[in-house]
């Protein structure tokens, strides 16, 4: 049985690939609107398959991590800490949660780097795609836009859910 997030990794790595009118498959390195590339062979597919599932699964783990390592010590710093006034606990606390932020945003650039570097060695055989076909197969589907328009209505929602919970809890 496939995990979850190994799917989840999988349909972020499907994004990365496409299939023109004729069938072949094109594989877009960053974005839609940048270089794509034919993938002719199997072996440079499952290649290029490998290399861009494994900095997705970094990115990602490290996106799941920073989280936790930003709230937890935070948490335990403002309920625990026996600095009296509240203004040294929050400076403390601001301190260490940044710090964290800064090593993982730097492990993210870092990650991007090796990434961006890699790709020229993963499709320096593979020939480039028309400027025509890439706009053609760039189009956005309506799925992939009806799903884009849900996550930014569940976000202004939140938002929105917020605000009130705030604005109520201050009164």
């Amino acid at each position: 049985m496939i995990s979850l997030f190994s799917r989840m990794m999988d349909y972020a790595v499907d994004a990365h690939f496409r299939k023109d009118p004729s069938g072949r498959l094109v594989f877009f390195p960053f974005t839609s609107k940048g270089k794509a590339y034919f993938v002719d062979s199997t072996p440079d597919e499952e290649k290029i398959r490998s290399s861009v599932k494994m900095f997705h699964s970094a990115i990602t783990l490290i996106s799941f991590l920073t989280y936790p390592s930003l709230a937890v010590p935070g948490f335990i710093l403002e309920a625990y800490a026996g600095l009296s006034p509240k203004r040294h606990r929050l400076e403390i606390v601001l301190g260490i949660l940044l710090f964290f932020w800064l090593v993982l945003a730097a492990l993210a650039w870092m990650l991007w780097g090796v990434y961006k570097e890699a790709v020229p060695g993963l499709t320096a055989s593979l020939s480039e795609v028309g400027p025509d076909l890439k706009r053609q197969l760039s189009e956005a589907s309506p799925s992939r836009l009806l799903a884009l328009s849900c996550l930014f209505a569940g976000i202004l929602l939140l938002g929105v859910g917020i605000l009130v919970a705030w604005h109520y809890s201050h009164r």
